[in-house]
């Protein structure tokens, strides 16, 4: 499956933007700034609203899992955030009883917080042991390790150790 965004995904995309900023505009009264948005969102987040820089980011391997879906709950679910800064304030909760409101009454869209989509396998992934078997750490918790953190084994108690990279797949 290609992550190359179409001239017409994009469109779609900014469609929704739009059309869910005008709505709330509508409903509020007051002219709210247009976010911008990127499709680098990475990892287990279908997105993410970066509420100081007026940004959203989205997951392009999600976005591409299931378009339609996404176009219809994830753009909105961050269009709302950044709707609720704009209107609240920095105050409120990011999941709260405003933010539902945009979702339900504003965007008639189901509040979720959470998605079901797929989550893109780790490419990078490393060998670990304890006293009772191997774990494999992605390249993130790797990168923990190398910091500095330590990590335990839930079963058996004793801490986990490198062993090697594991060929990805």
């Amino acid at each position: 499956m290609s992550n190359v965004l179409s001239a017409e995904l994009k469109n779609r995309i900014a469609e929704k933007v739009q059309e869910c900023m005008t709505r709330a505009e509508r409903y509020f009264q007051i002219k709210l700034s247009m976010p911008t948005y990127n499709f680098r969102q990475r990892g287990r987040s279908a997105g993410t609203a970066y509420l100081q820089r007026n940004e959203m980011r989205f997951n392009l391997f999600m976005l591409t899992q299931d378009t339609e879906r996404f176009i219809e709950e994830v753009v909105p679910h961050e269009v709302a955030h950044i709707v609720v800064h704009q209107v609240f304030g920095s105050k409120v909760r990011p999941h709260g009883k405003e933010w539902v409101a945009v979702m339900e009454h504003i965007f008639n869209v189901e509040a979720s917080r959470t998605h079901d989509f797929e989550v893109p396998k780790a490419k990078n992934l490393f060998e670990y042991r304890c006293q009772c078997r191997t774990h494999e750490f992605t390249a993130h918790r790797h990168g923990r390790v190398k910091r500095g953190s330590q990590y335990l084994c839930r079963q058996c108690g004793s801490q986990l150790t490198f062993v090697k990279p594991i060929a990805s797949h």
